[in-house]
């Protein structure tokens, strides 16, 4: 049995964090582990921010005036590589928070394989920088239970995928996936856990400059965000009432998120009696439980890398989680490589092919048992013709069973395609400054389909003009109530209407 080796690779303006592990039989091992030191005075790295990402909605930083480039970088990692004797090898690439662009979206009720294109829909609407080419992914958060549906979308810019790319092949290396990092985390600290509890964990992953803070529900991640921090926590007193301070509002916004539910327990990643001190300071402060969480505990280990861990072990722990991942054939939460996409509908042509191979089997064995009868008892001429009459009416029952067939398919093709008239609504309605919707309800009908909006409005002159322009000849609009009373200051009326599809409605 051939082994699966593979790399999961990190790098950020002063290091890069590397891992090698490989499959033997059921066993995961990691071979490497280690960091490679980049240029302290910036540039490469995947991430320039320089302020605490607060919340679900911060923008994907931009490109710094970066002197050390791709090239560079990929050759400084290629040569450690090389060092190891490892080249040419698939790799995982884990891509901070501040990287991207992250929103929580609420969605209308819809199945699982129906939010891959509403995700991208209502993203492009929300995001701040998003374009139709921007790689996209998303975690469902809550189960398909028939209601509202909400999300944790996750959008990186074209650009720094390019980067990426050139800077893995300047080191020599096959990008396989990229991959969120705090998921990474909170994916090995799952695998730790003996079953998926309802409460809400919060990870802590100390990083050279910042700290990953992923909040978990279920072994599902439920809400990220990435801190920078001044200094090291462990040592510095500063830093750590920075973390402290960082940790206080992750929680505050879990609260006012979830609807009041709390942050019950914390994991902080780390071993030894600094990460042991800092996790009583914690939870002597926060008033709830601080564990303790060793990313290599429990890992098969190899050769020096058993003898000896990294200088910071806990700084691993996005990679080890990939890679375990990876060649357990466990999906990733994020991956924009391979985002989650509409599933392919299902191909006719076996189907027909078989229905036409049955059919022309039939009409064969009829027409040669015609004749290998007629021929060798002549005797039977008229039971023959008789058989041959049954068989073509047979034939004829199918042909009308196939025209019923066809039939029932061309009606179901007539079904509406709900995306379709979804963007022929918003490229129809005013503009957001005069109308904003806040309801959208669609349904089929027997003559067509229908959909029921509510929303608010600036003016009466931006109803009528929302009512001209919702009329066309396959679109029928019927106010059914419009008023005083919006919710918002910039929109004082409110109103409720119908577009019909492709029929007058009944009376």
């Amino acid at each position: 049995m051939k082994t699966i080796r593979l790399l999961a690779l990190e790098w950020s303006e002063t290091e890069a964090r590397l891992a090698v592990a490989s499959r033997r039989g059921d066993e995961v091992v990691i071979e490497h582990a280690f960091t490679v030191a980049l240029r302290p005075d910036g540039g490469g790295g995947l991430e320039h921010s320089d302020r605490a990402r607060q919340d679900q909605g911060d923008k994907a930083p931009s490109e710094s005036g970066a002197t050390q480039g791709p090239t560079e970088v990929g050759r400084r990692i290629a040569a450690a590589l090389a060092a190891r004797g490892i080249r040419k090898i698939d790799t995982l690439v884990a891509i901070g928070r501040a990287s991207i662009e992250l929103r929580q979206l609420t969605l209308p009720p819809a199945p699982d394989d129906e939010l891959p294109e509403m995700v991208r829909f209502q993203a492009l609407r929300e995001f701040n920088a998003l374009q139709e080419d921007w790689p996209l992914d998303f975690i469902p958060i809550d189960e398909d239970s028939g209601g509202p549906r909400n999300v944790l979308a996750a959008a990186i810019a074209p650009d720094l995928v390019e980067q990426i790319q050139r800077t893995c092949q300047a080191s020599g290396l096959r990008l396989r996936r990229l991959i969120l990092r705090p998921c990474g985390a909170a994916s090995l600290f799952c695998r730790r856990q003996a079953e998926g509890l309802p409460k809400a964990r919060l990870l802590v992953d100390l990083l050279a400059d910042e700290a990953d803070l992923t909040v978990m529900i279920d072994r599902k991640v439920i809400f990220l965000r990435t801190a920078r921090l001044p200094g090291e926590p462990l040592s510095d007193a500063e830093s750590g009432q920075a973390l402290l301070g960082e940790i206080r509002r992750t929680m505050a916004a879990v609260h006012n998120q979830l609807g009041g539910r709390r942050v019950e327990s914390i994991a902080l990643c780390g071993r030894g009696p600094e990460h042991a001190a800092l996790s009583e300071r914690l939870a002597e402060r926060l008033g709830a439980p601080v564990e303790l969480f060793d990313p290599f505990a429990g890992l098969a280990l190899e050769g020096e890398l058993a003898r000896s861990l990294p200088e910071h072990p806990a700084r691993f722990a996005p990679l080890l989680g990939m890679l375990v991942d990876e060649l357990q054939h466990a999906p990733h939460a994020v991956d924009f490589l391979h985002p989650r996409r509409k599933p392919e509908p299902p191909s006719r042509i076996k189907q027909y092919a078989l229905a036409a191979a049955g059919v022309a089997a039939a009409v064969i064995a009829m027409v040669v048992y015609g004749v290998v009868e007629h021929g060798r008892l002549s005797d039977e001429a008229v039971a023959l013709e008789a058989k041959v009459k049954e068989w073509e009416s047979r034939a004829a029952d199918a042909a009308r069973l196939q025209k019923t067939a066809a039939e029932i398919q061309a009606w179901l093709g007539g079904d509406q395609v709900w995306l379709d008239e979804f963007v022929w609504l918003s490229e129809r309605l005013p503009p957001p400054q005069e109308v904003m919707l806040t309801q959208i309800q669609a349904s089929s009908t027997p003559r067509g389909g229908e959909m029921k909006i509510e929303g608010l409005a600036r003016s009466v002159e931006s109803i009528k003009a929302m009512q001209e322009r919702l009329r066309d000849s396959e679109h029928r609009l019927v106010g059914k109530e419009a008023g005083e009373g919006g919710s918002q200051k910039e929109y004082p009326l409110r109103f409720s209407s119908s577009v019909y599809i492709g029929a007058e409605p009944r009376k």
